[in-house]
């Protein structure tokens, strides 16, 4: 970052917006003296500040650190690359939960444009500080991929969770993607410098170490599908992540609850059946009669009495074949194929006949 040239970029907004030195403080709650010496390049804002600034002067957090106007252009052509990856990610992991092949055509060709649309040094740069932390610090956020802004509407997750924290959403984003990059081109070089690098910033965050505080916990399921397929044989590394997680699942009530106890039970099942051991199939195996309870219900596909679709819950054909795919680690329900899941044209509600 050019401290003079954001110096110079914020007093000429300043003005544009006919504010004095002293308004402009007053606004965000500093005194004018720090304005003064922002604006003559004798230092910069501190981070925290930088978006109620780009916000007071109507630009982008990423224009203020580059101290001039972005191309207008160039930013929907990146974050159309992004919304690019986010589609790709949910076709493919669609494909995944519902059984459907992947030719090795399209798997080069999902590789190919997940890999042009990586982040670039300055891109991760810009959103760690919209993130207001340091960038040169953190390990909280990735360092390959960055999600959609989106007019900051957040994406839901590969089974239809809506994150509400950009912990989870940014992490949930990179790990899916580099999931997906792996299982397609697990020789790839410039795939396994993307998988090492955040193999070594998980070691070093809350949420790859068992926390359990808010949607920490759900990013943590994240981090065990992404081991599940780049660590396998980290047994320890994933154990710590199981025991906490495993010991909520247990705690789970009755009911059809999609959520409970802060995790969506869906996505931890994703994880349970990618991992596929002895410690899943136990934790499987003491829930079995409620799991196959919820697997019997019929469950409302998200179409509604007026014609229109609830996006929420079409995702709950998602979790029937998910739910199946987890009873089916199980030695007695091995045979996937006998166990159909379809919707009844009746009551429009998904089924399973197992």
């Amino acid at each position: 970052m050019n401290q003079e040239n954001i110096g110079k970029f914020i007093a000429s907004l300043r003005k544009e917006k006919k504010l004095t030195q002293e308004q402009f403080a007053e606004l965000l709650g500093v005194n004018n003296r720090s304005v003064s010496r922002w604006e003559n390049g004798t230092c910069i804002p501190d981070l925290s500040l930088f978006q109620m600034i780009a916000d007071e002067l109507d630009v982008e957090v990423s224009e203020l650190i580059n101290g001039q106007r972005m191309n207008r252009d160039e930013y929907f052509i990146k974050e159309k690359a992004y919304m690019e990856n986010y589609k790709i990610l949910m076709e493919t992991v669609r494909k995944e939960v519902f059984g459907e092949a992947v030719s090795a055509v399209e798997k080069q060709n999902i590789v190919f444009t997940l890999l042009q649309g990586a982040a670039c040094e300055e891109d991760i740069h810009k959103y760690k500080v919209r993130m207001k932390v340091n960038p040169y610090m953190d390990k909280t956020y990735p360092n390959c991929y960055i999600p959609p802004y989106n007019a900051n509407k957040k994406q839901r997750l590969v089974q239809g969770y809506l994150p509400k924290t950009n912990i989870l959403y940014a992490n949930h984003y990179e790990l899916e993607i580099l999931r997906l990059l792996f299982l397609y081109a697990p020789e790839n070089r410039e795939v396994l410098e993307m998988v090492d690098c955040t193999l070594q910033r998980l070691r070093n965050t809350c949420f790859g170490n068992s926390c359990l505080q808010g949607e920490c916990v759900i990013a943590g399921i994240s981090v065990l599908r992404f081991l599940a397929v780049t660590q396998p044989h980290d047994r320890e590394w994933m154990e710590r992540l199981l025991v906490p997680l495993g010991e909520k699942f247990l705690a789970f009530g009755k009911g059809q609850a999609a959520v409970q106890n802060g995790i969506p039970l869906s996505y931890l099942l994703m994880a349970f059946s990618d991992i596929n051991n002895e410690k899943t199939k136990i934790l499987i195996e003491q829930k079995k009669e409620w799991l196959l309870d919820l697997l019997r219900r019929g469950w409302i596909t998200g179409k509604l009495s007026n014609g229109k679709i609830s996006e929420g819950d079409s995702y709950n054909l998602w979790g029937k074949f998910i739910l199946r795919s987890a009873i089916c680690t199980l030695s007695d329900y091995e045979d996937v194929s006998k166990y159909e899941i379809y919707v009844n044209d009746k009551d429009e509600r998904c089924y399973c006949n197992i």
